[in-house]
């Protein structure tokens, strides 16, 4: 569990680090409003970026802890990953609308 989440935390820093300049369907955040213009793109990808790395520091450390406990957590883990994911939707997409008012 612990290997994929390194990989994913490192194509995240990956992509904090060379965010997609143009709207494509292949490379960044695919979701929500996203798409709707150059600016929302770069808020969206700039944004989930960064909290998807912090989000998956956060299962490594929590992979790392219960593996060591030698209980069977993968389940849970998942659970709190898929929760963390939707999460880091909901906070894209309210960072978002913000863009829009403004």
């Amino acid at each position: 569990m612990t290997i994929i989440l390194s990989i994913f935390l490192l194509f995240n820093i990956f992509w904090k680090l060379f965010p997609s300049k143009k709207i494509n369907y292949l490379y960044g955040y695919q979701l929500g409003s996203a798409k709707k213009s150059l600016e929302h793109w770069k808020v969206a990808n700039k944004y989930a970026s960064s909290h998807c790395i912090i989000l998956y520091v956060f299962m490594i450390t929590l992979s790392l802890v219960f593996d060591n406990a030698e209980l069977n957590t993968r389940i849970p883990i998942l659970i709190i990953l898929i929760g963390g994911l939707f999460l880091v939707y909901f906070l894209v997409e309210k960072k978002l609308k913000n863009v829009e008012k403004n």
